[in-house]
């Protein structure tokens, strides 16, 4: 049976209302130097180690440097006028604030009026790792100034095996395509905000975003992220969802609940020969610390190792809510699809997965970041109890539990893109299908044409499909 990573802009499920929230600062002192932000996509919960949005903007803050060059041209970064200047809202970024506030400088000698020049880079989320104390072995990890470009550099390390954070840079303006950037050059006293836009330059796997409710009830529900959905096939040739067998969910159908689901990264060829990229190249990792550089001028991250390597990384999630509450690595299973041991009452058993596709997630979960470049494998294992109402049985049904594996080989990593992953559990298959949603703000066009809610083949202007092997 074939499997497809469809290369498409999932967005039009996602992106509706996205650009409300650029937000702007009334200034209370006119020659008072403020800001405002933009962030493209929003996700349901903040954190410094998940999706950025413009809420977890607002609470984590962004940095800004900023350099005086009197009425000169910007040349050179000295960040004499701001020097990683945090910039958060107490108000979900209706206003912005920042300590001390700064002033535009004034023209002074005869100068043209407004003649004095301030350059102003950002990033985000916030960090200070030059702080007495602090710990960055992730993350961001240091600021410099490039000896040959003389732009401000942002440090930052890839963490193994646990979820890393968003960097994120900030640019004034994009034009045409492909895009042309432009930042806050030269800006002279103004009573406007200086405004940021923030881009993600790394790229994401799994994690819901704003309107992925898990709840399929609820008529605003949107599935994305980590996705699962039951399509039951008979003929082993058929498409998905060609065939329907049986009532999914039903109070004398077929439940299937899951107990726990494992994404992590596929050995590498080293340890097993059989692992090979989409391209039939060796999987390898990092060794050591995985580090890279994000240029403020250019908005440019490169890895400072010349070859992409990829990154370890390992997410489960469980249906038991005492083991997440225990261990932080652990993300919880939605509740209508969490499988309850020792049930005797088919009517008590979770309605579990249907043929809707579902967010796995019970609440947000920090999703696995991907370095742009690379080209992961990636191992699933899913394990889940497959009960059928009939009344001749002791129980009143039938219980099987089992526990699948499936690998799945991505292309080259793009920046700014959020990976998918849906899991189709069916009565005699297990497959797995990836889509990549662009975190960008552009909608693509989507025609859902067998209305199940989820982008198949053919239904995606302008997507590339790119069949896999067999290899489940």
């Amino acid at each position: 049976m074939k499997k497809s990573i469809i290369l498409a802009a999932v967005a039009a499920l996602v992106l509706a209302g996205c650009t409300k929230n650029e937000t702007y600062v009334v200034n209370t002192e006119k020659d008072a130097v403020s800001f405002g932000a933009y962030s493209g996509r929003a996700v349901t919960k903040a954190g410094p180690t998940d999706d950025i949005n413009l809420k977890a903007l607002a609470e984590h803050g962004f940095g800004v440097f900023a350099t005086y060059s009197a009425t000169d041209d910007f040349s050179e970064a000295t960040n004499d006028f701001m020097y990683n200047q945090q910039v958060t809202s107490a108000d979900e970024g209706a206003t912005w604030t920042y300590s001390p506030v700064k002033y535009w400088p004034n023209p002074t000698n005869g100068q043209a009026a407004d003649a004095q020049k301030v350059s102003f880079f950002a990033y985000a989320p916030y960090a200070d790792p030059e702080a007495t104390g602090a710990v960055n072995d992730y993350g961001v990890t240091g600021f410099e100034i490039d000896g040959a470009t003389k732009h401000n550099i942002v440090n930052y390390t890839f963490a193994a095996n646990k979820p890393n954070v968003d960097l994120m840079w900030g640019y004034k303006t994009k034009t045409g395509d492909p895009a042309t950037y432009t930042v806050n050059l030269n800006l002279t006293r103004t009573t406007d905000n200086v405004k940021f836009i923030f881009q993600h330059l790394l790229s994401k796997l799994g994690g819901s975003q704003e309107g992925a409710i898990t709840d399929p009830a609820n008529p605003a529900y949107v599935a994305n992220g980590l996705m699962v959905k039951a399509s039951p096939i008979s003929d082993p040739t058929a498409e998905y969802g060609n065939v329907t067998l049986g009532d999914f969910g039903g109070a004398k159908g077929t439940k299937i609940t899951i107990s726990d689901i494992k994404v992590e990264s596929a050995p590498d060829t080293a340890t097993d020969p059989s692992v090979k990229d989409i391209d039939n190249n060796d999987v390898t990792y990092a060794t050591g610390a995985q580090t890279g550089k994000l240029d403020l001028y250019t908005g440019k991250f490169t890895l400072d190792s010349p070859t992409p390597q990829a990154i370890k990384f390992s997410q489960e999630l469980s249906a038991d809510a005492a083991a997440v509450a225990a261990d932080e690595n652990l993300s919880e299973i939605a509740d209508f699809l969490k499988e309850v041991p020792g049930v005797t009452d088919f009517n008590a058993v979770k309605k579990g997965v249907t043929k809707q596709a579902v967010n796995v997630y019970k609440d947000e979960s920090n999703p696995i970041i991907l370095i742009p470049g690379t080209k992961p494998v990636v191992d699933i294992t899913v394990t889940y109890v497959v009960r059928t109402y009939d009344e001749k049985l002791p129980k009143g049904f039938s219980e099987v539990s089992q526990k699948v594996f499936g690998r799945l080989k991505f292309p080259e990593i793009e920046k700014n893109k959020k990976y998918n992953i849906l899991m189709i559990l069916g009565l005699n298959s297990v497959e797995f299908k990836a889509t990549v949603e662009d975190w960008t703000s552009e909608t693509p066009t989507w025609t859902d044409a067998n209305g199940n809610g989820v982008v198949d083949p053919g239904e995606m202007s302008g997507t590339e499909e790119i069949w896999l092997p067999n290899n489940l």
